[in-house]
């Protein structure tokens, strides 16, 4: 009786987890670059994994070229050891592996949580509303004219103690609308309602930063469900 219990327990979880994971697709073969388009000698694959090959002296992004979506879940697991990383959605093409928009930060514990504008001038009228919107526990709404409320919705450390540095977490970004939400180990760390006319991004490139200059960071297991 005892064993027949444990397969049916193990047979309805694994169900919850197929179920979890009905509607998405890999966007990385963990075997080559294909779609994926990087900066010579930024970027290596090991084991099935994307890796920072600590090589690049300037920021650049490793960019999904297959398709620009708007609404969808993006998942992936993620490990940082150093430096400085990140995960860009609905962004811009600058040219040489250069990407202008939303990023979800990946480096050390306090700074985990944050939405910020990647390349966004100094000097821009924006840029003290959207370089950094957000971090752990905050929800962040920015007007149709560009003007940003914070609200604080959870302890900041308390959720960034559930991410662990040089080990691999999971993460998961949600673009729905004008709603952007991200998690982190199954908890939502901070959420982005940008409703700015000017700035805000109905849809746009993936892609994974290396900040240059050593950074440490790896990817793996990447996958997207589009939504309506």
């Amino acid at each position: 009786m005892k064993l027949i219990l444990t397969t049916l327990t193990l047979c309805f979880f694994t169900a919850i987890l197929t179920a979890d994971e009905a509607g998405f697709e890999p966007i990385f073969n963990g075997k080559d670059f294909t779609d994926w388009d990087s900066q010579p000698g930024a970027w290596e694959i090991i084991d099935g994994e994307f890796h920072c090959t600590g090589e690049a002296k300037n920021k650049n992004w490793l960019i999904w070229r297959k398709a620009e979506p708007a609404n969808f879940v993006l998942r992936l697991d993620f490990k940082w050891e150093a430096g400085n990383s990140g995960v860009q959605i609905r962004s811009d093409d600058l040219g040489d592996w250069q990407i202008f928009g939303y990023q979800v930060e990946i480096a050390q514990r306090d700074v985990m949580g944050l939405w910020h504008h990647s390349l966004l001038d100094g000097k821009h009228p924006t840029k003290e509303a959207r370089h950094l919107m957000t971090t752990a526990g905050q929800a962040a709404e920015i007007s149709t004219a560009g003007e940003r409320t914070v609200t604080q919705v959870a302890d900041t450390a308390e959720l960034q103690s559930l991410y662990n540095e040089s080990e691999w977490n999971t993460m998961e970004i949600i673009a729905d609308g004008q709603t952007l939400t991200q998690k982190i180990n199954g908890k939502v760390f901070a959420t982005l309602i940008d409703g700015d006319l000017g700035m805000g991004r109905t849809h746009g490139l993936i892609a994974l930063q290396d900040h240059g200059k050593g950074c440490q960071v790896a990817f793996r297991n990447l996958r997207i469900k589009i939504l309506p």
